[in-house]
């Protein structure tokens, strides 16, 4: 669980992530959450899959036209989120 700072740098990675081809897998491993303060509803949901370079999107107000996005997972940004997501699992 992210909130507060970390909430917002791994944010700023996600959008800082530049586009790319994708592949046929889409086999997720991580994802995010994301909940407003007042309400136990997500505001939107993202699966990522670094092996197809794939991400998918929803939640109540996310747009069907922006519900599935590619990105370069061989990115700095893409390496920065992954290594973030991977620091999450328990040792």
């Amino acid at each position: 669980m992210w909130d507060s700072e970390q909430a917002q740098q791994a944010l700023s990675l996600i959008h800082d992530l530049p586009g790319g081809e994708m592949y046929r897998c889409f086999l997720p491993g991580w994802g995010i959450r994301a909940h407003s303060s007042t309400s136990a509803y997500p505001l939107f949901e993202i699966a990522f899959c670094f092996r197809c370079h794939g991400a998918r999107i929803w939640g109540p107000d996310v747009p069907a036209t922006l519900q599935s996005q590619t990105f370069d997972a061989g990115s700095s940004a893409a390496s920065e989120l992954l290594r973030r997501f991977r620091a999450c699992i328990p040792s």
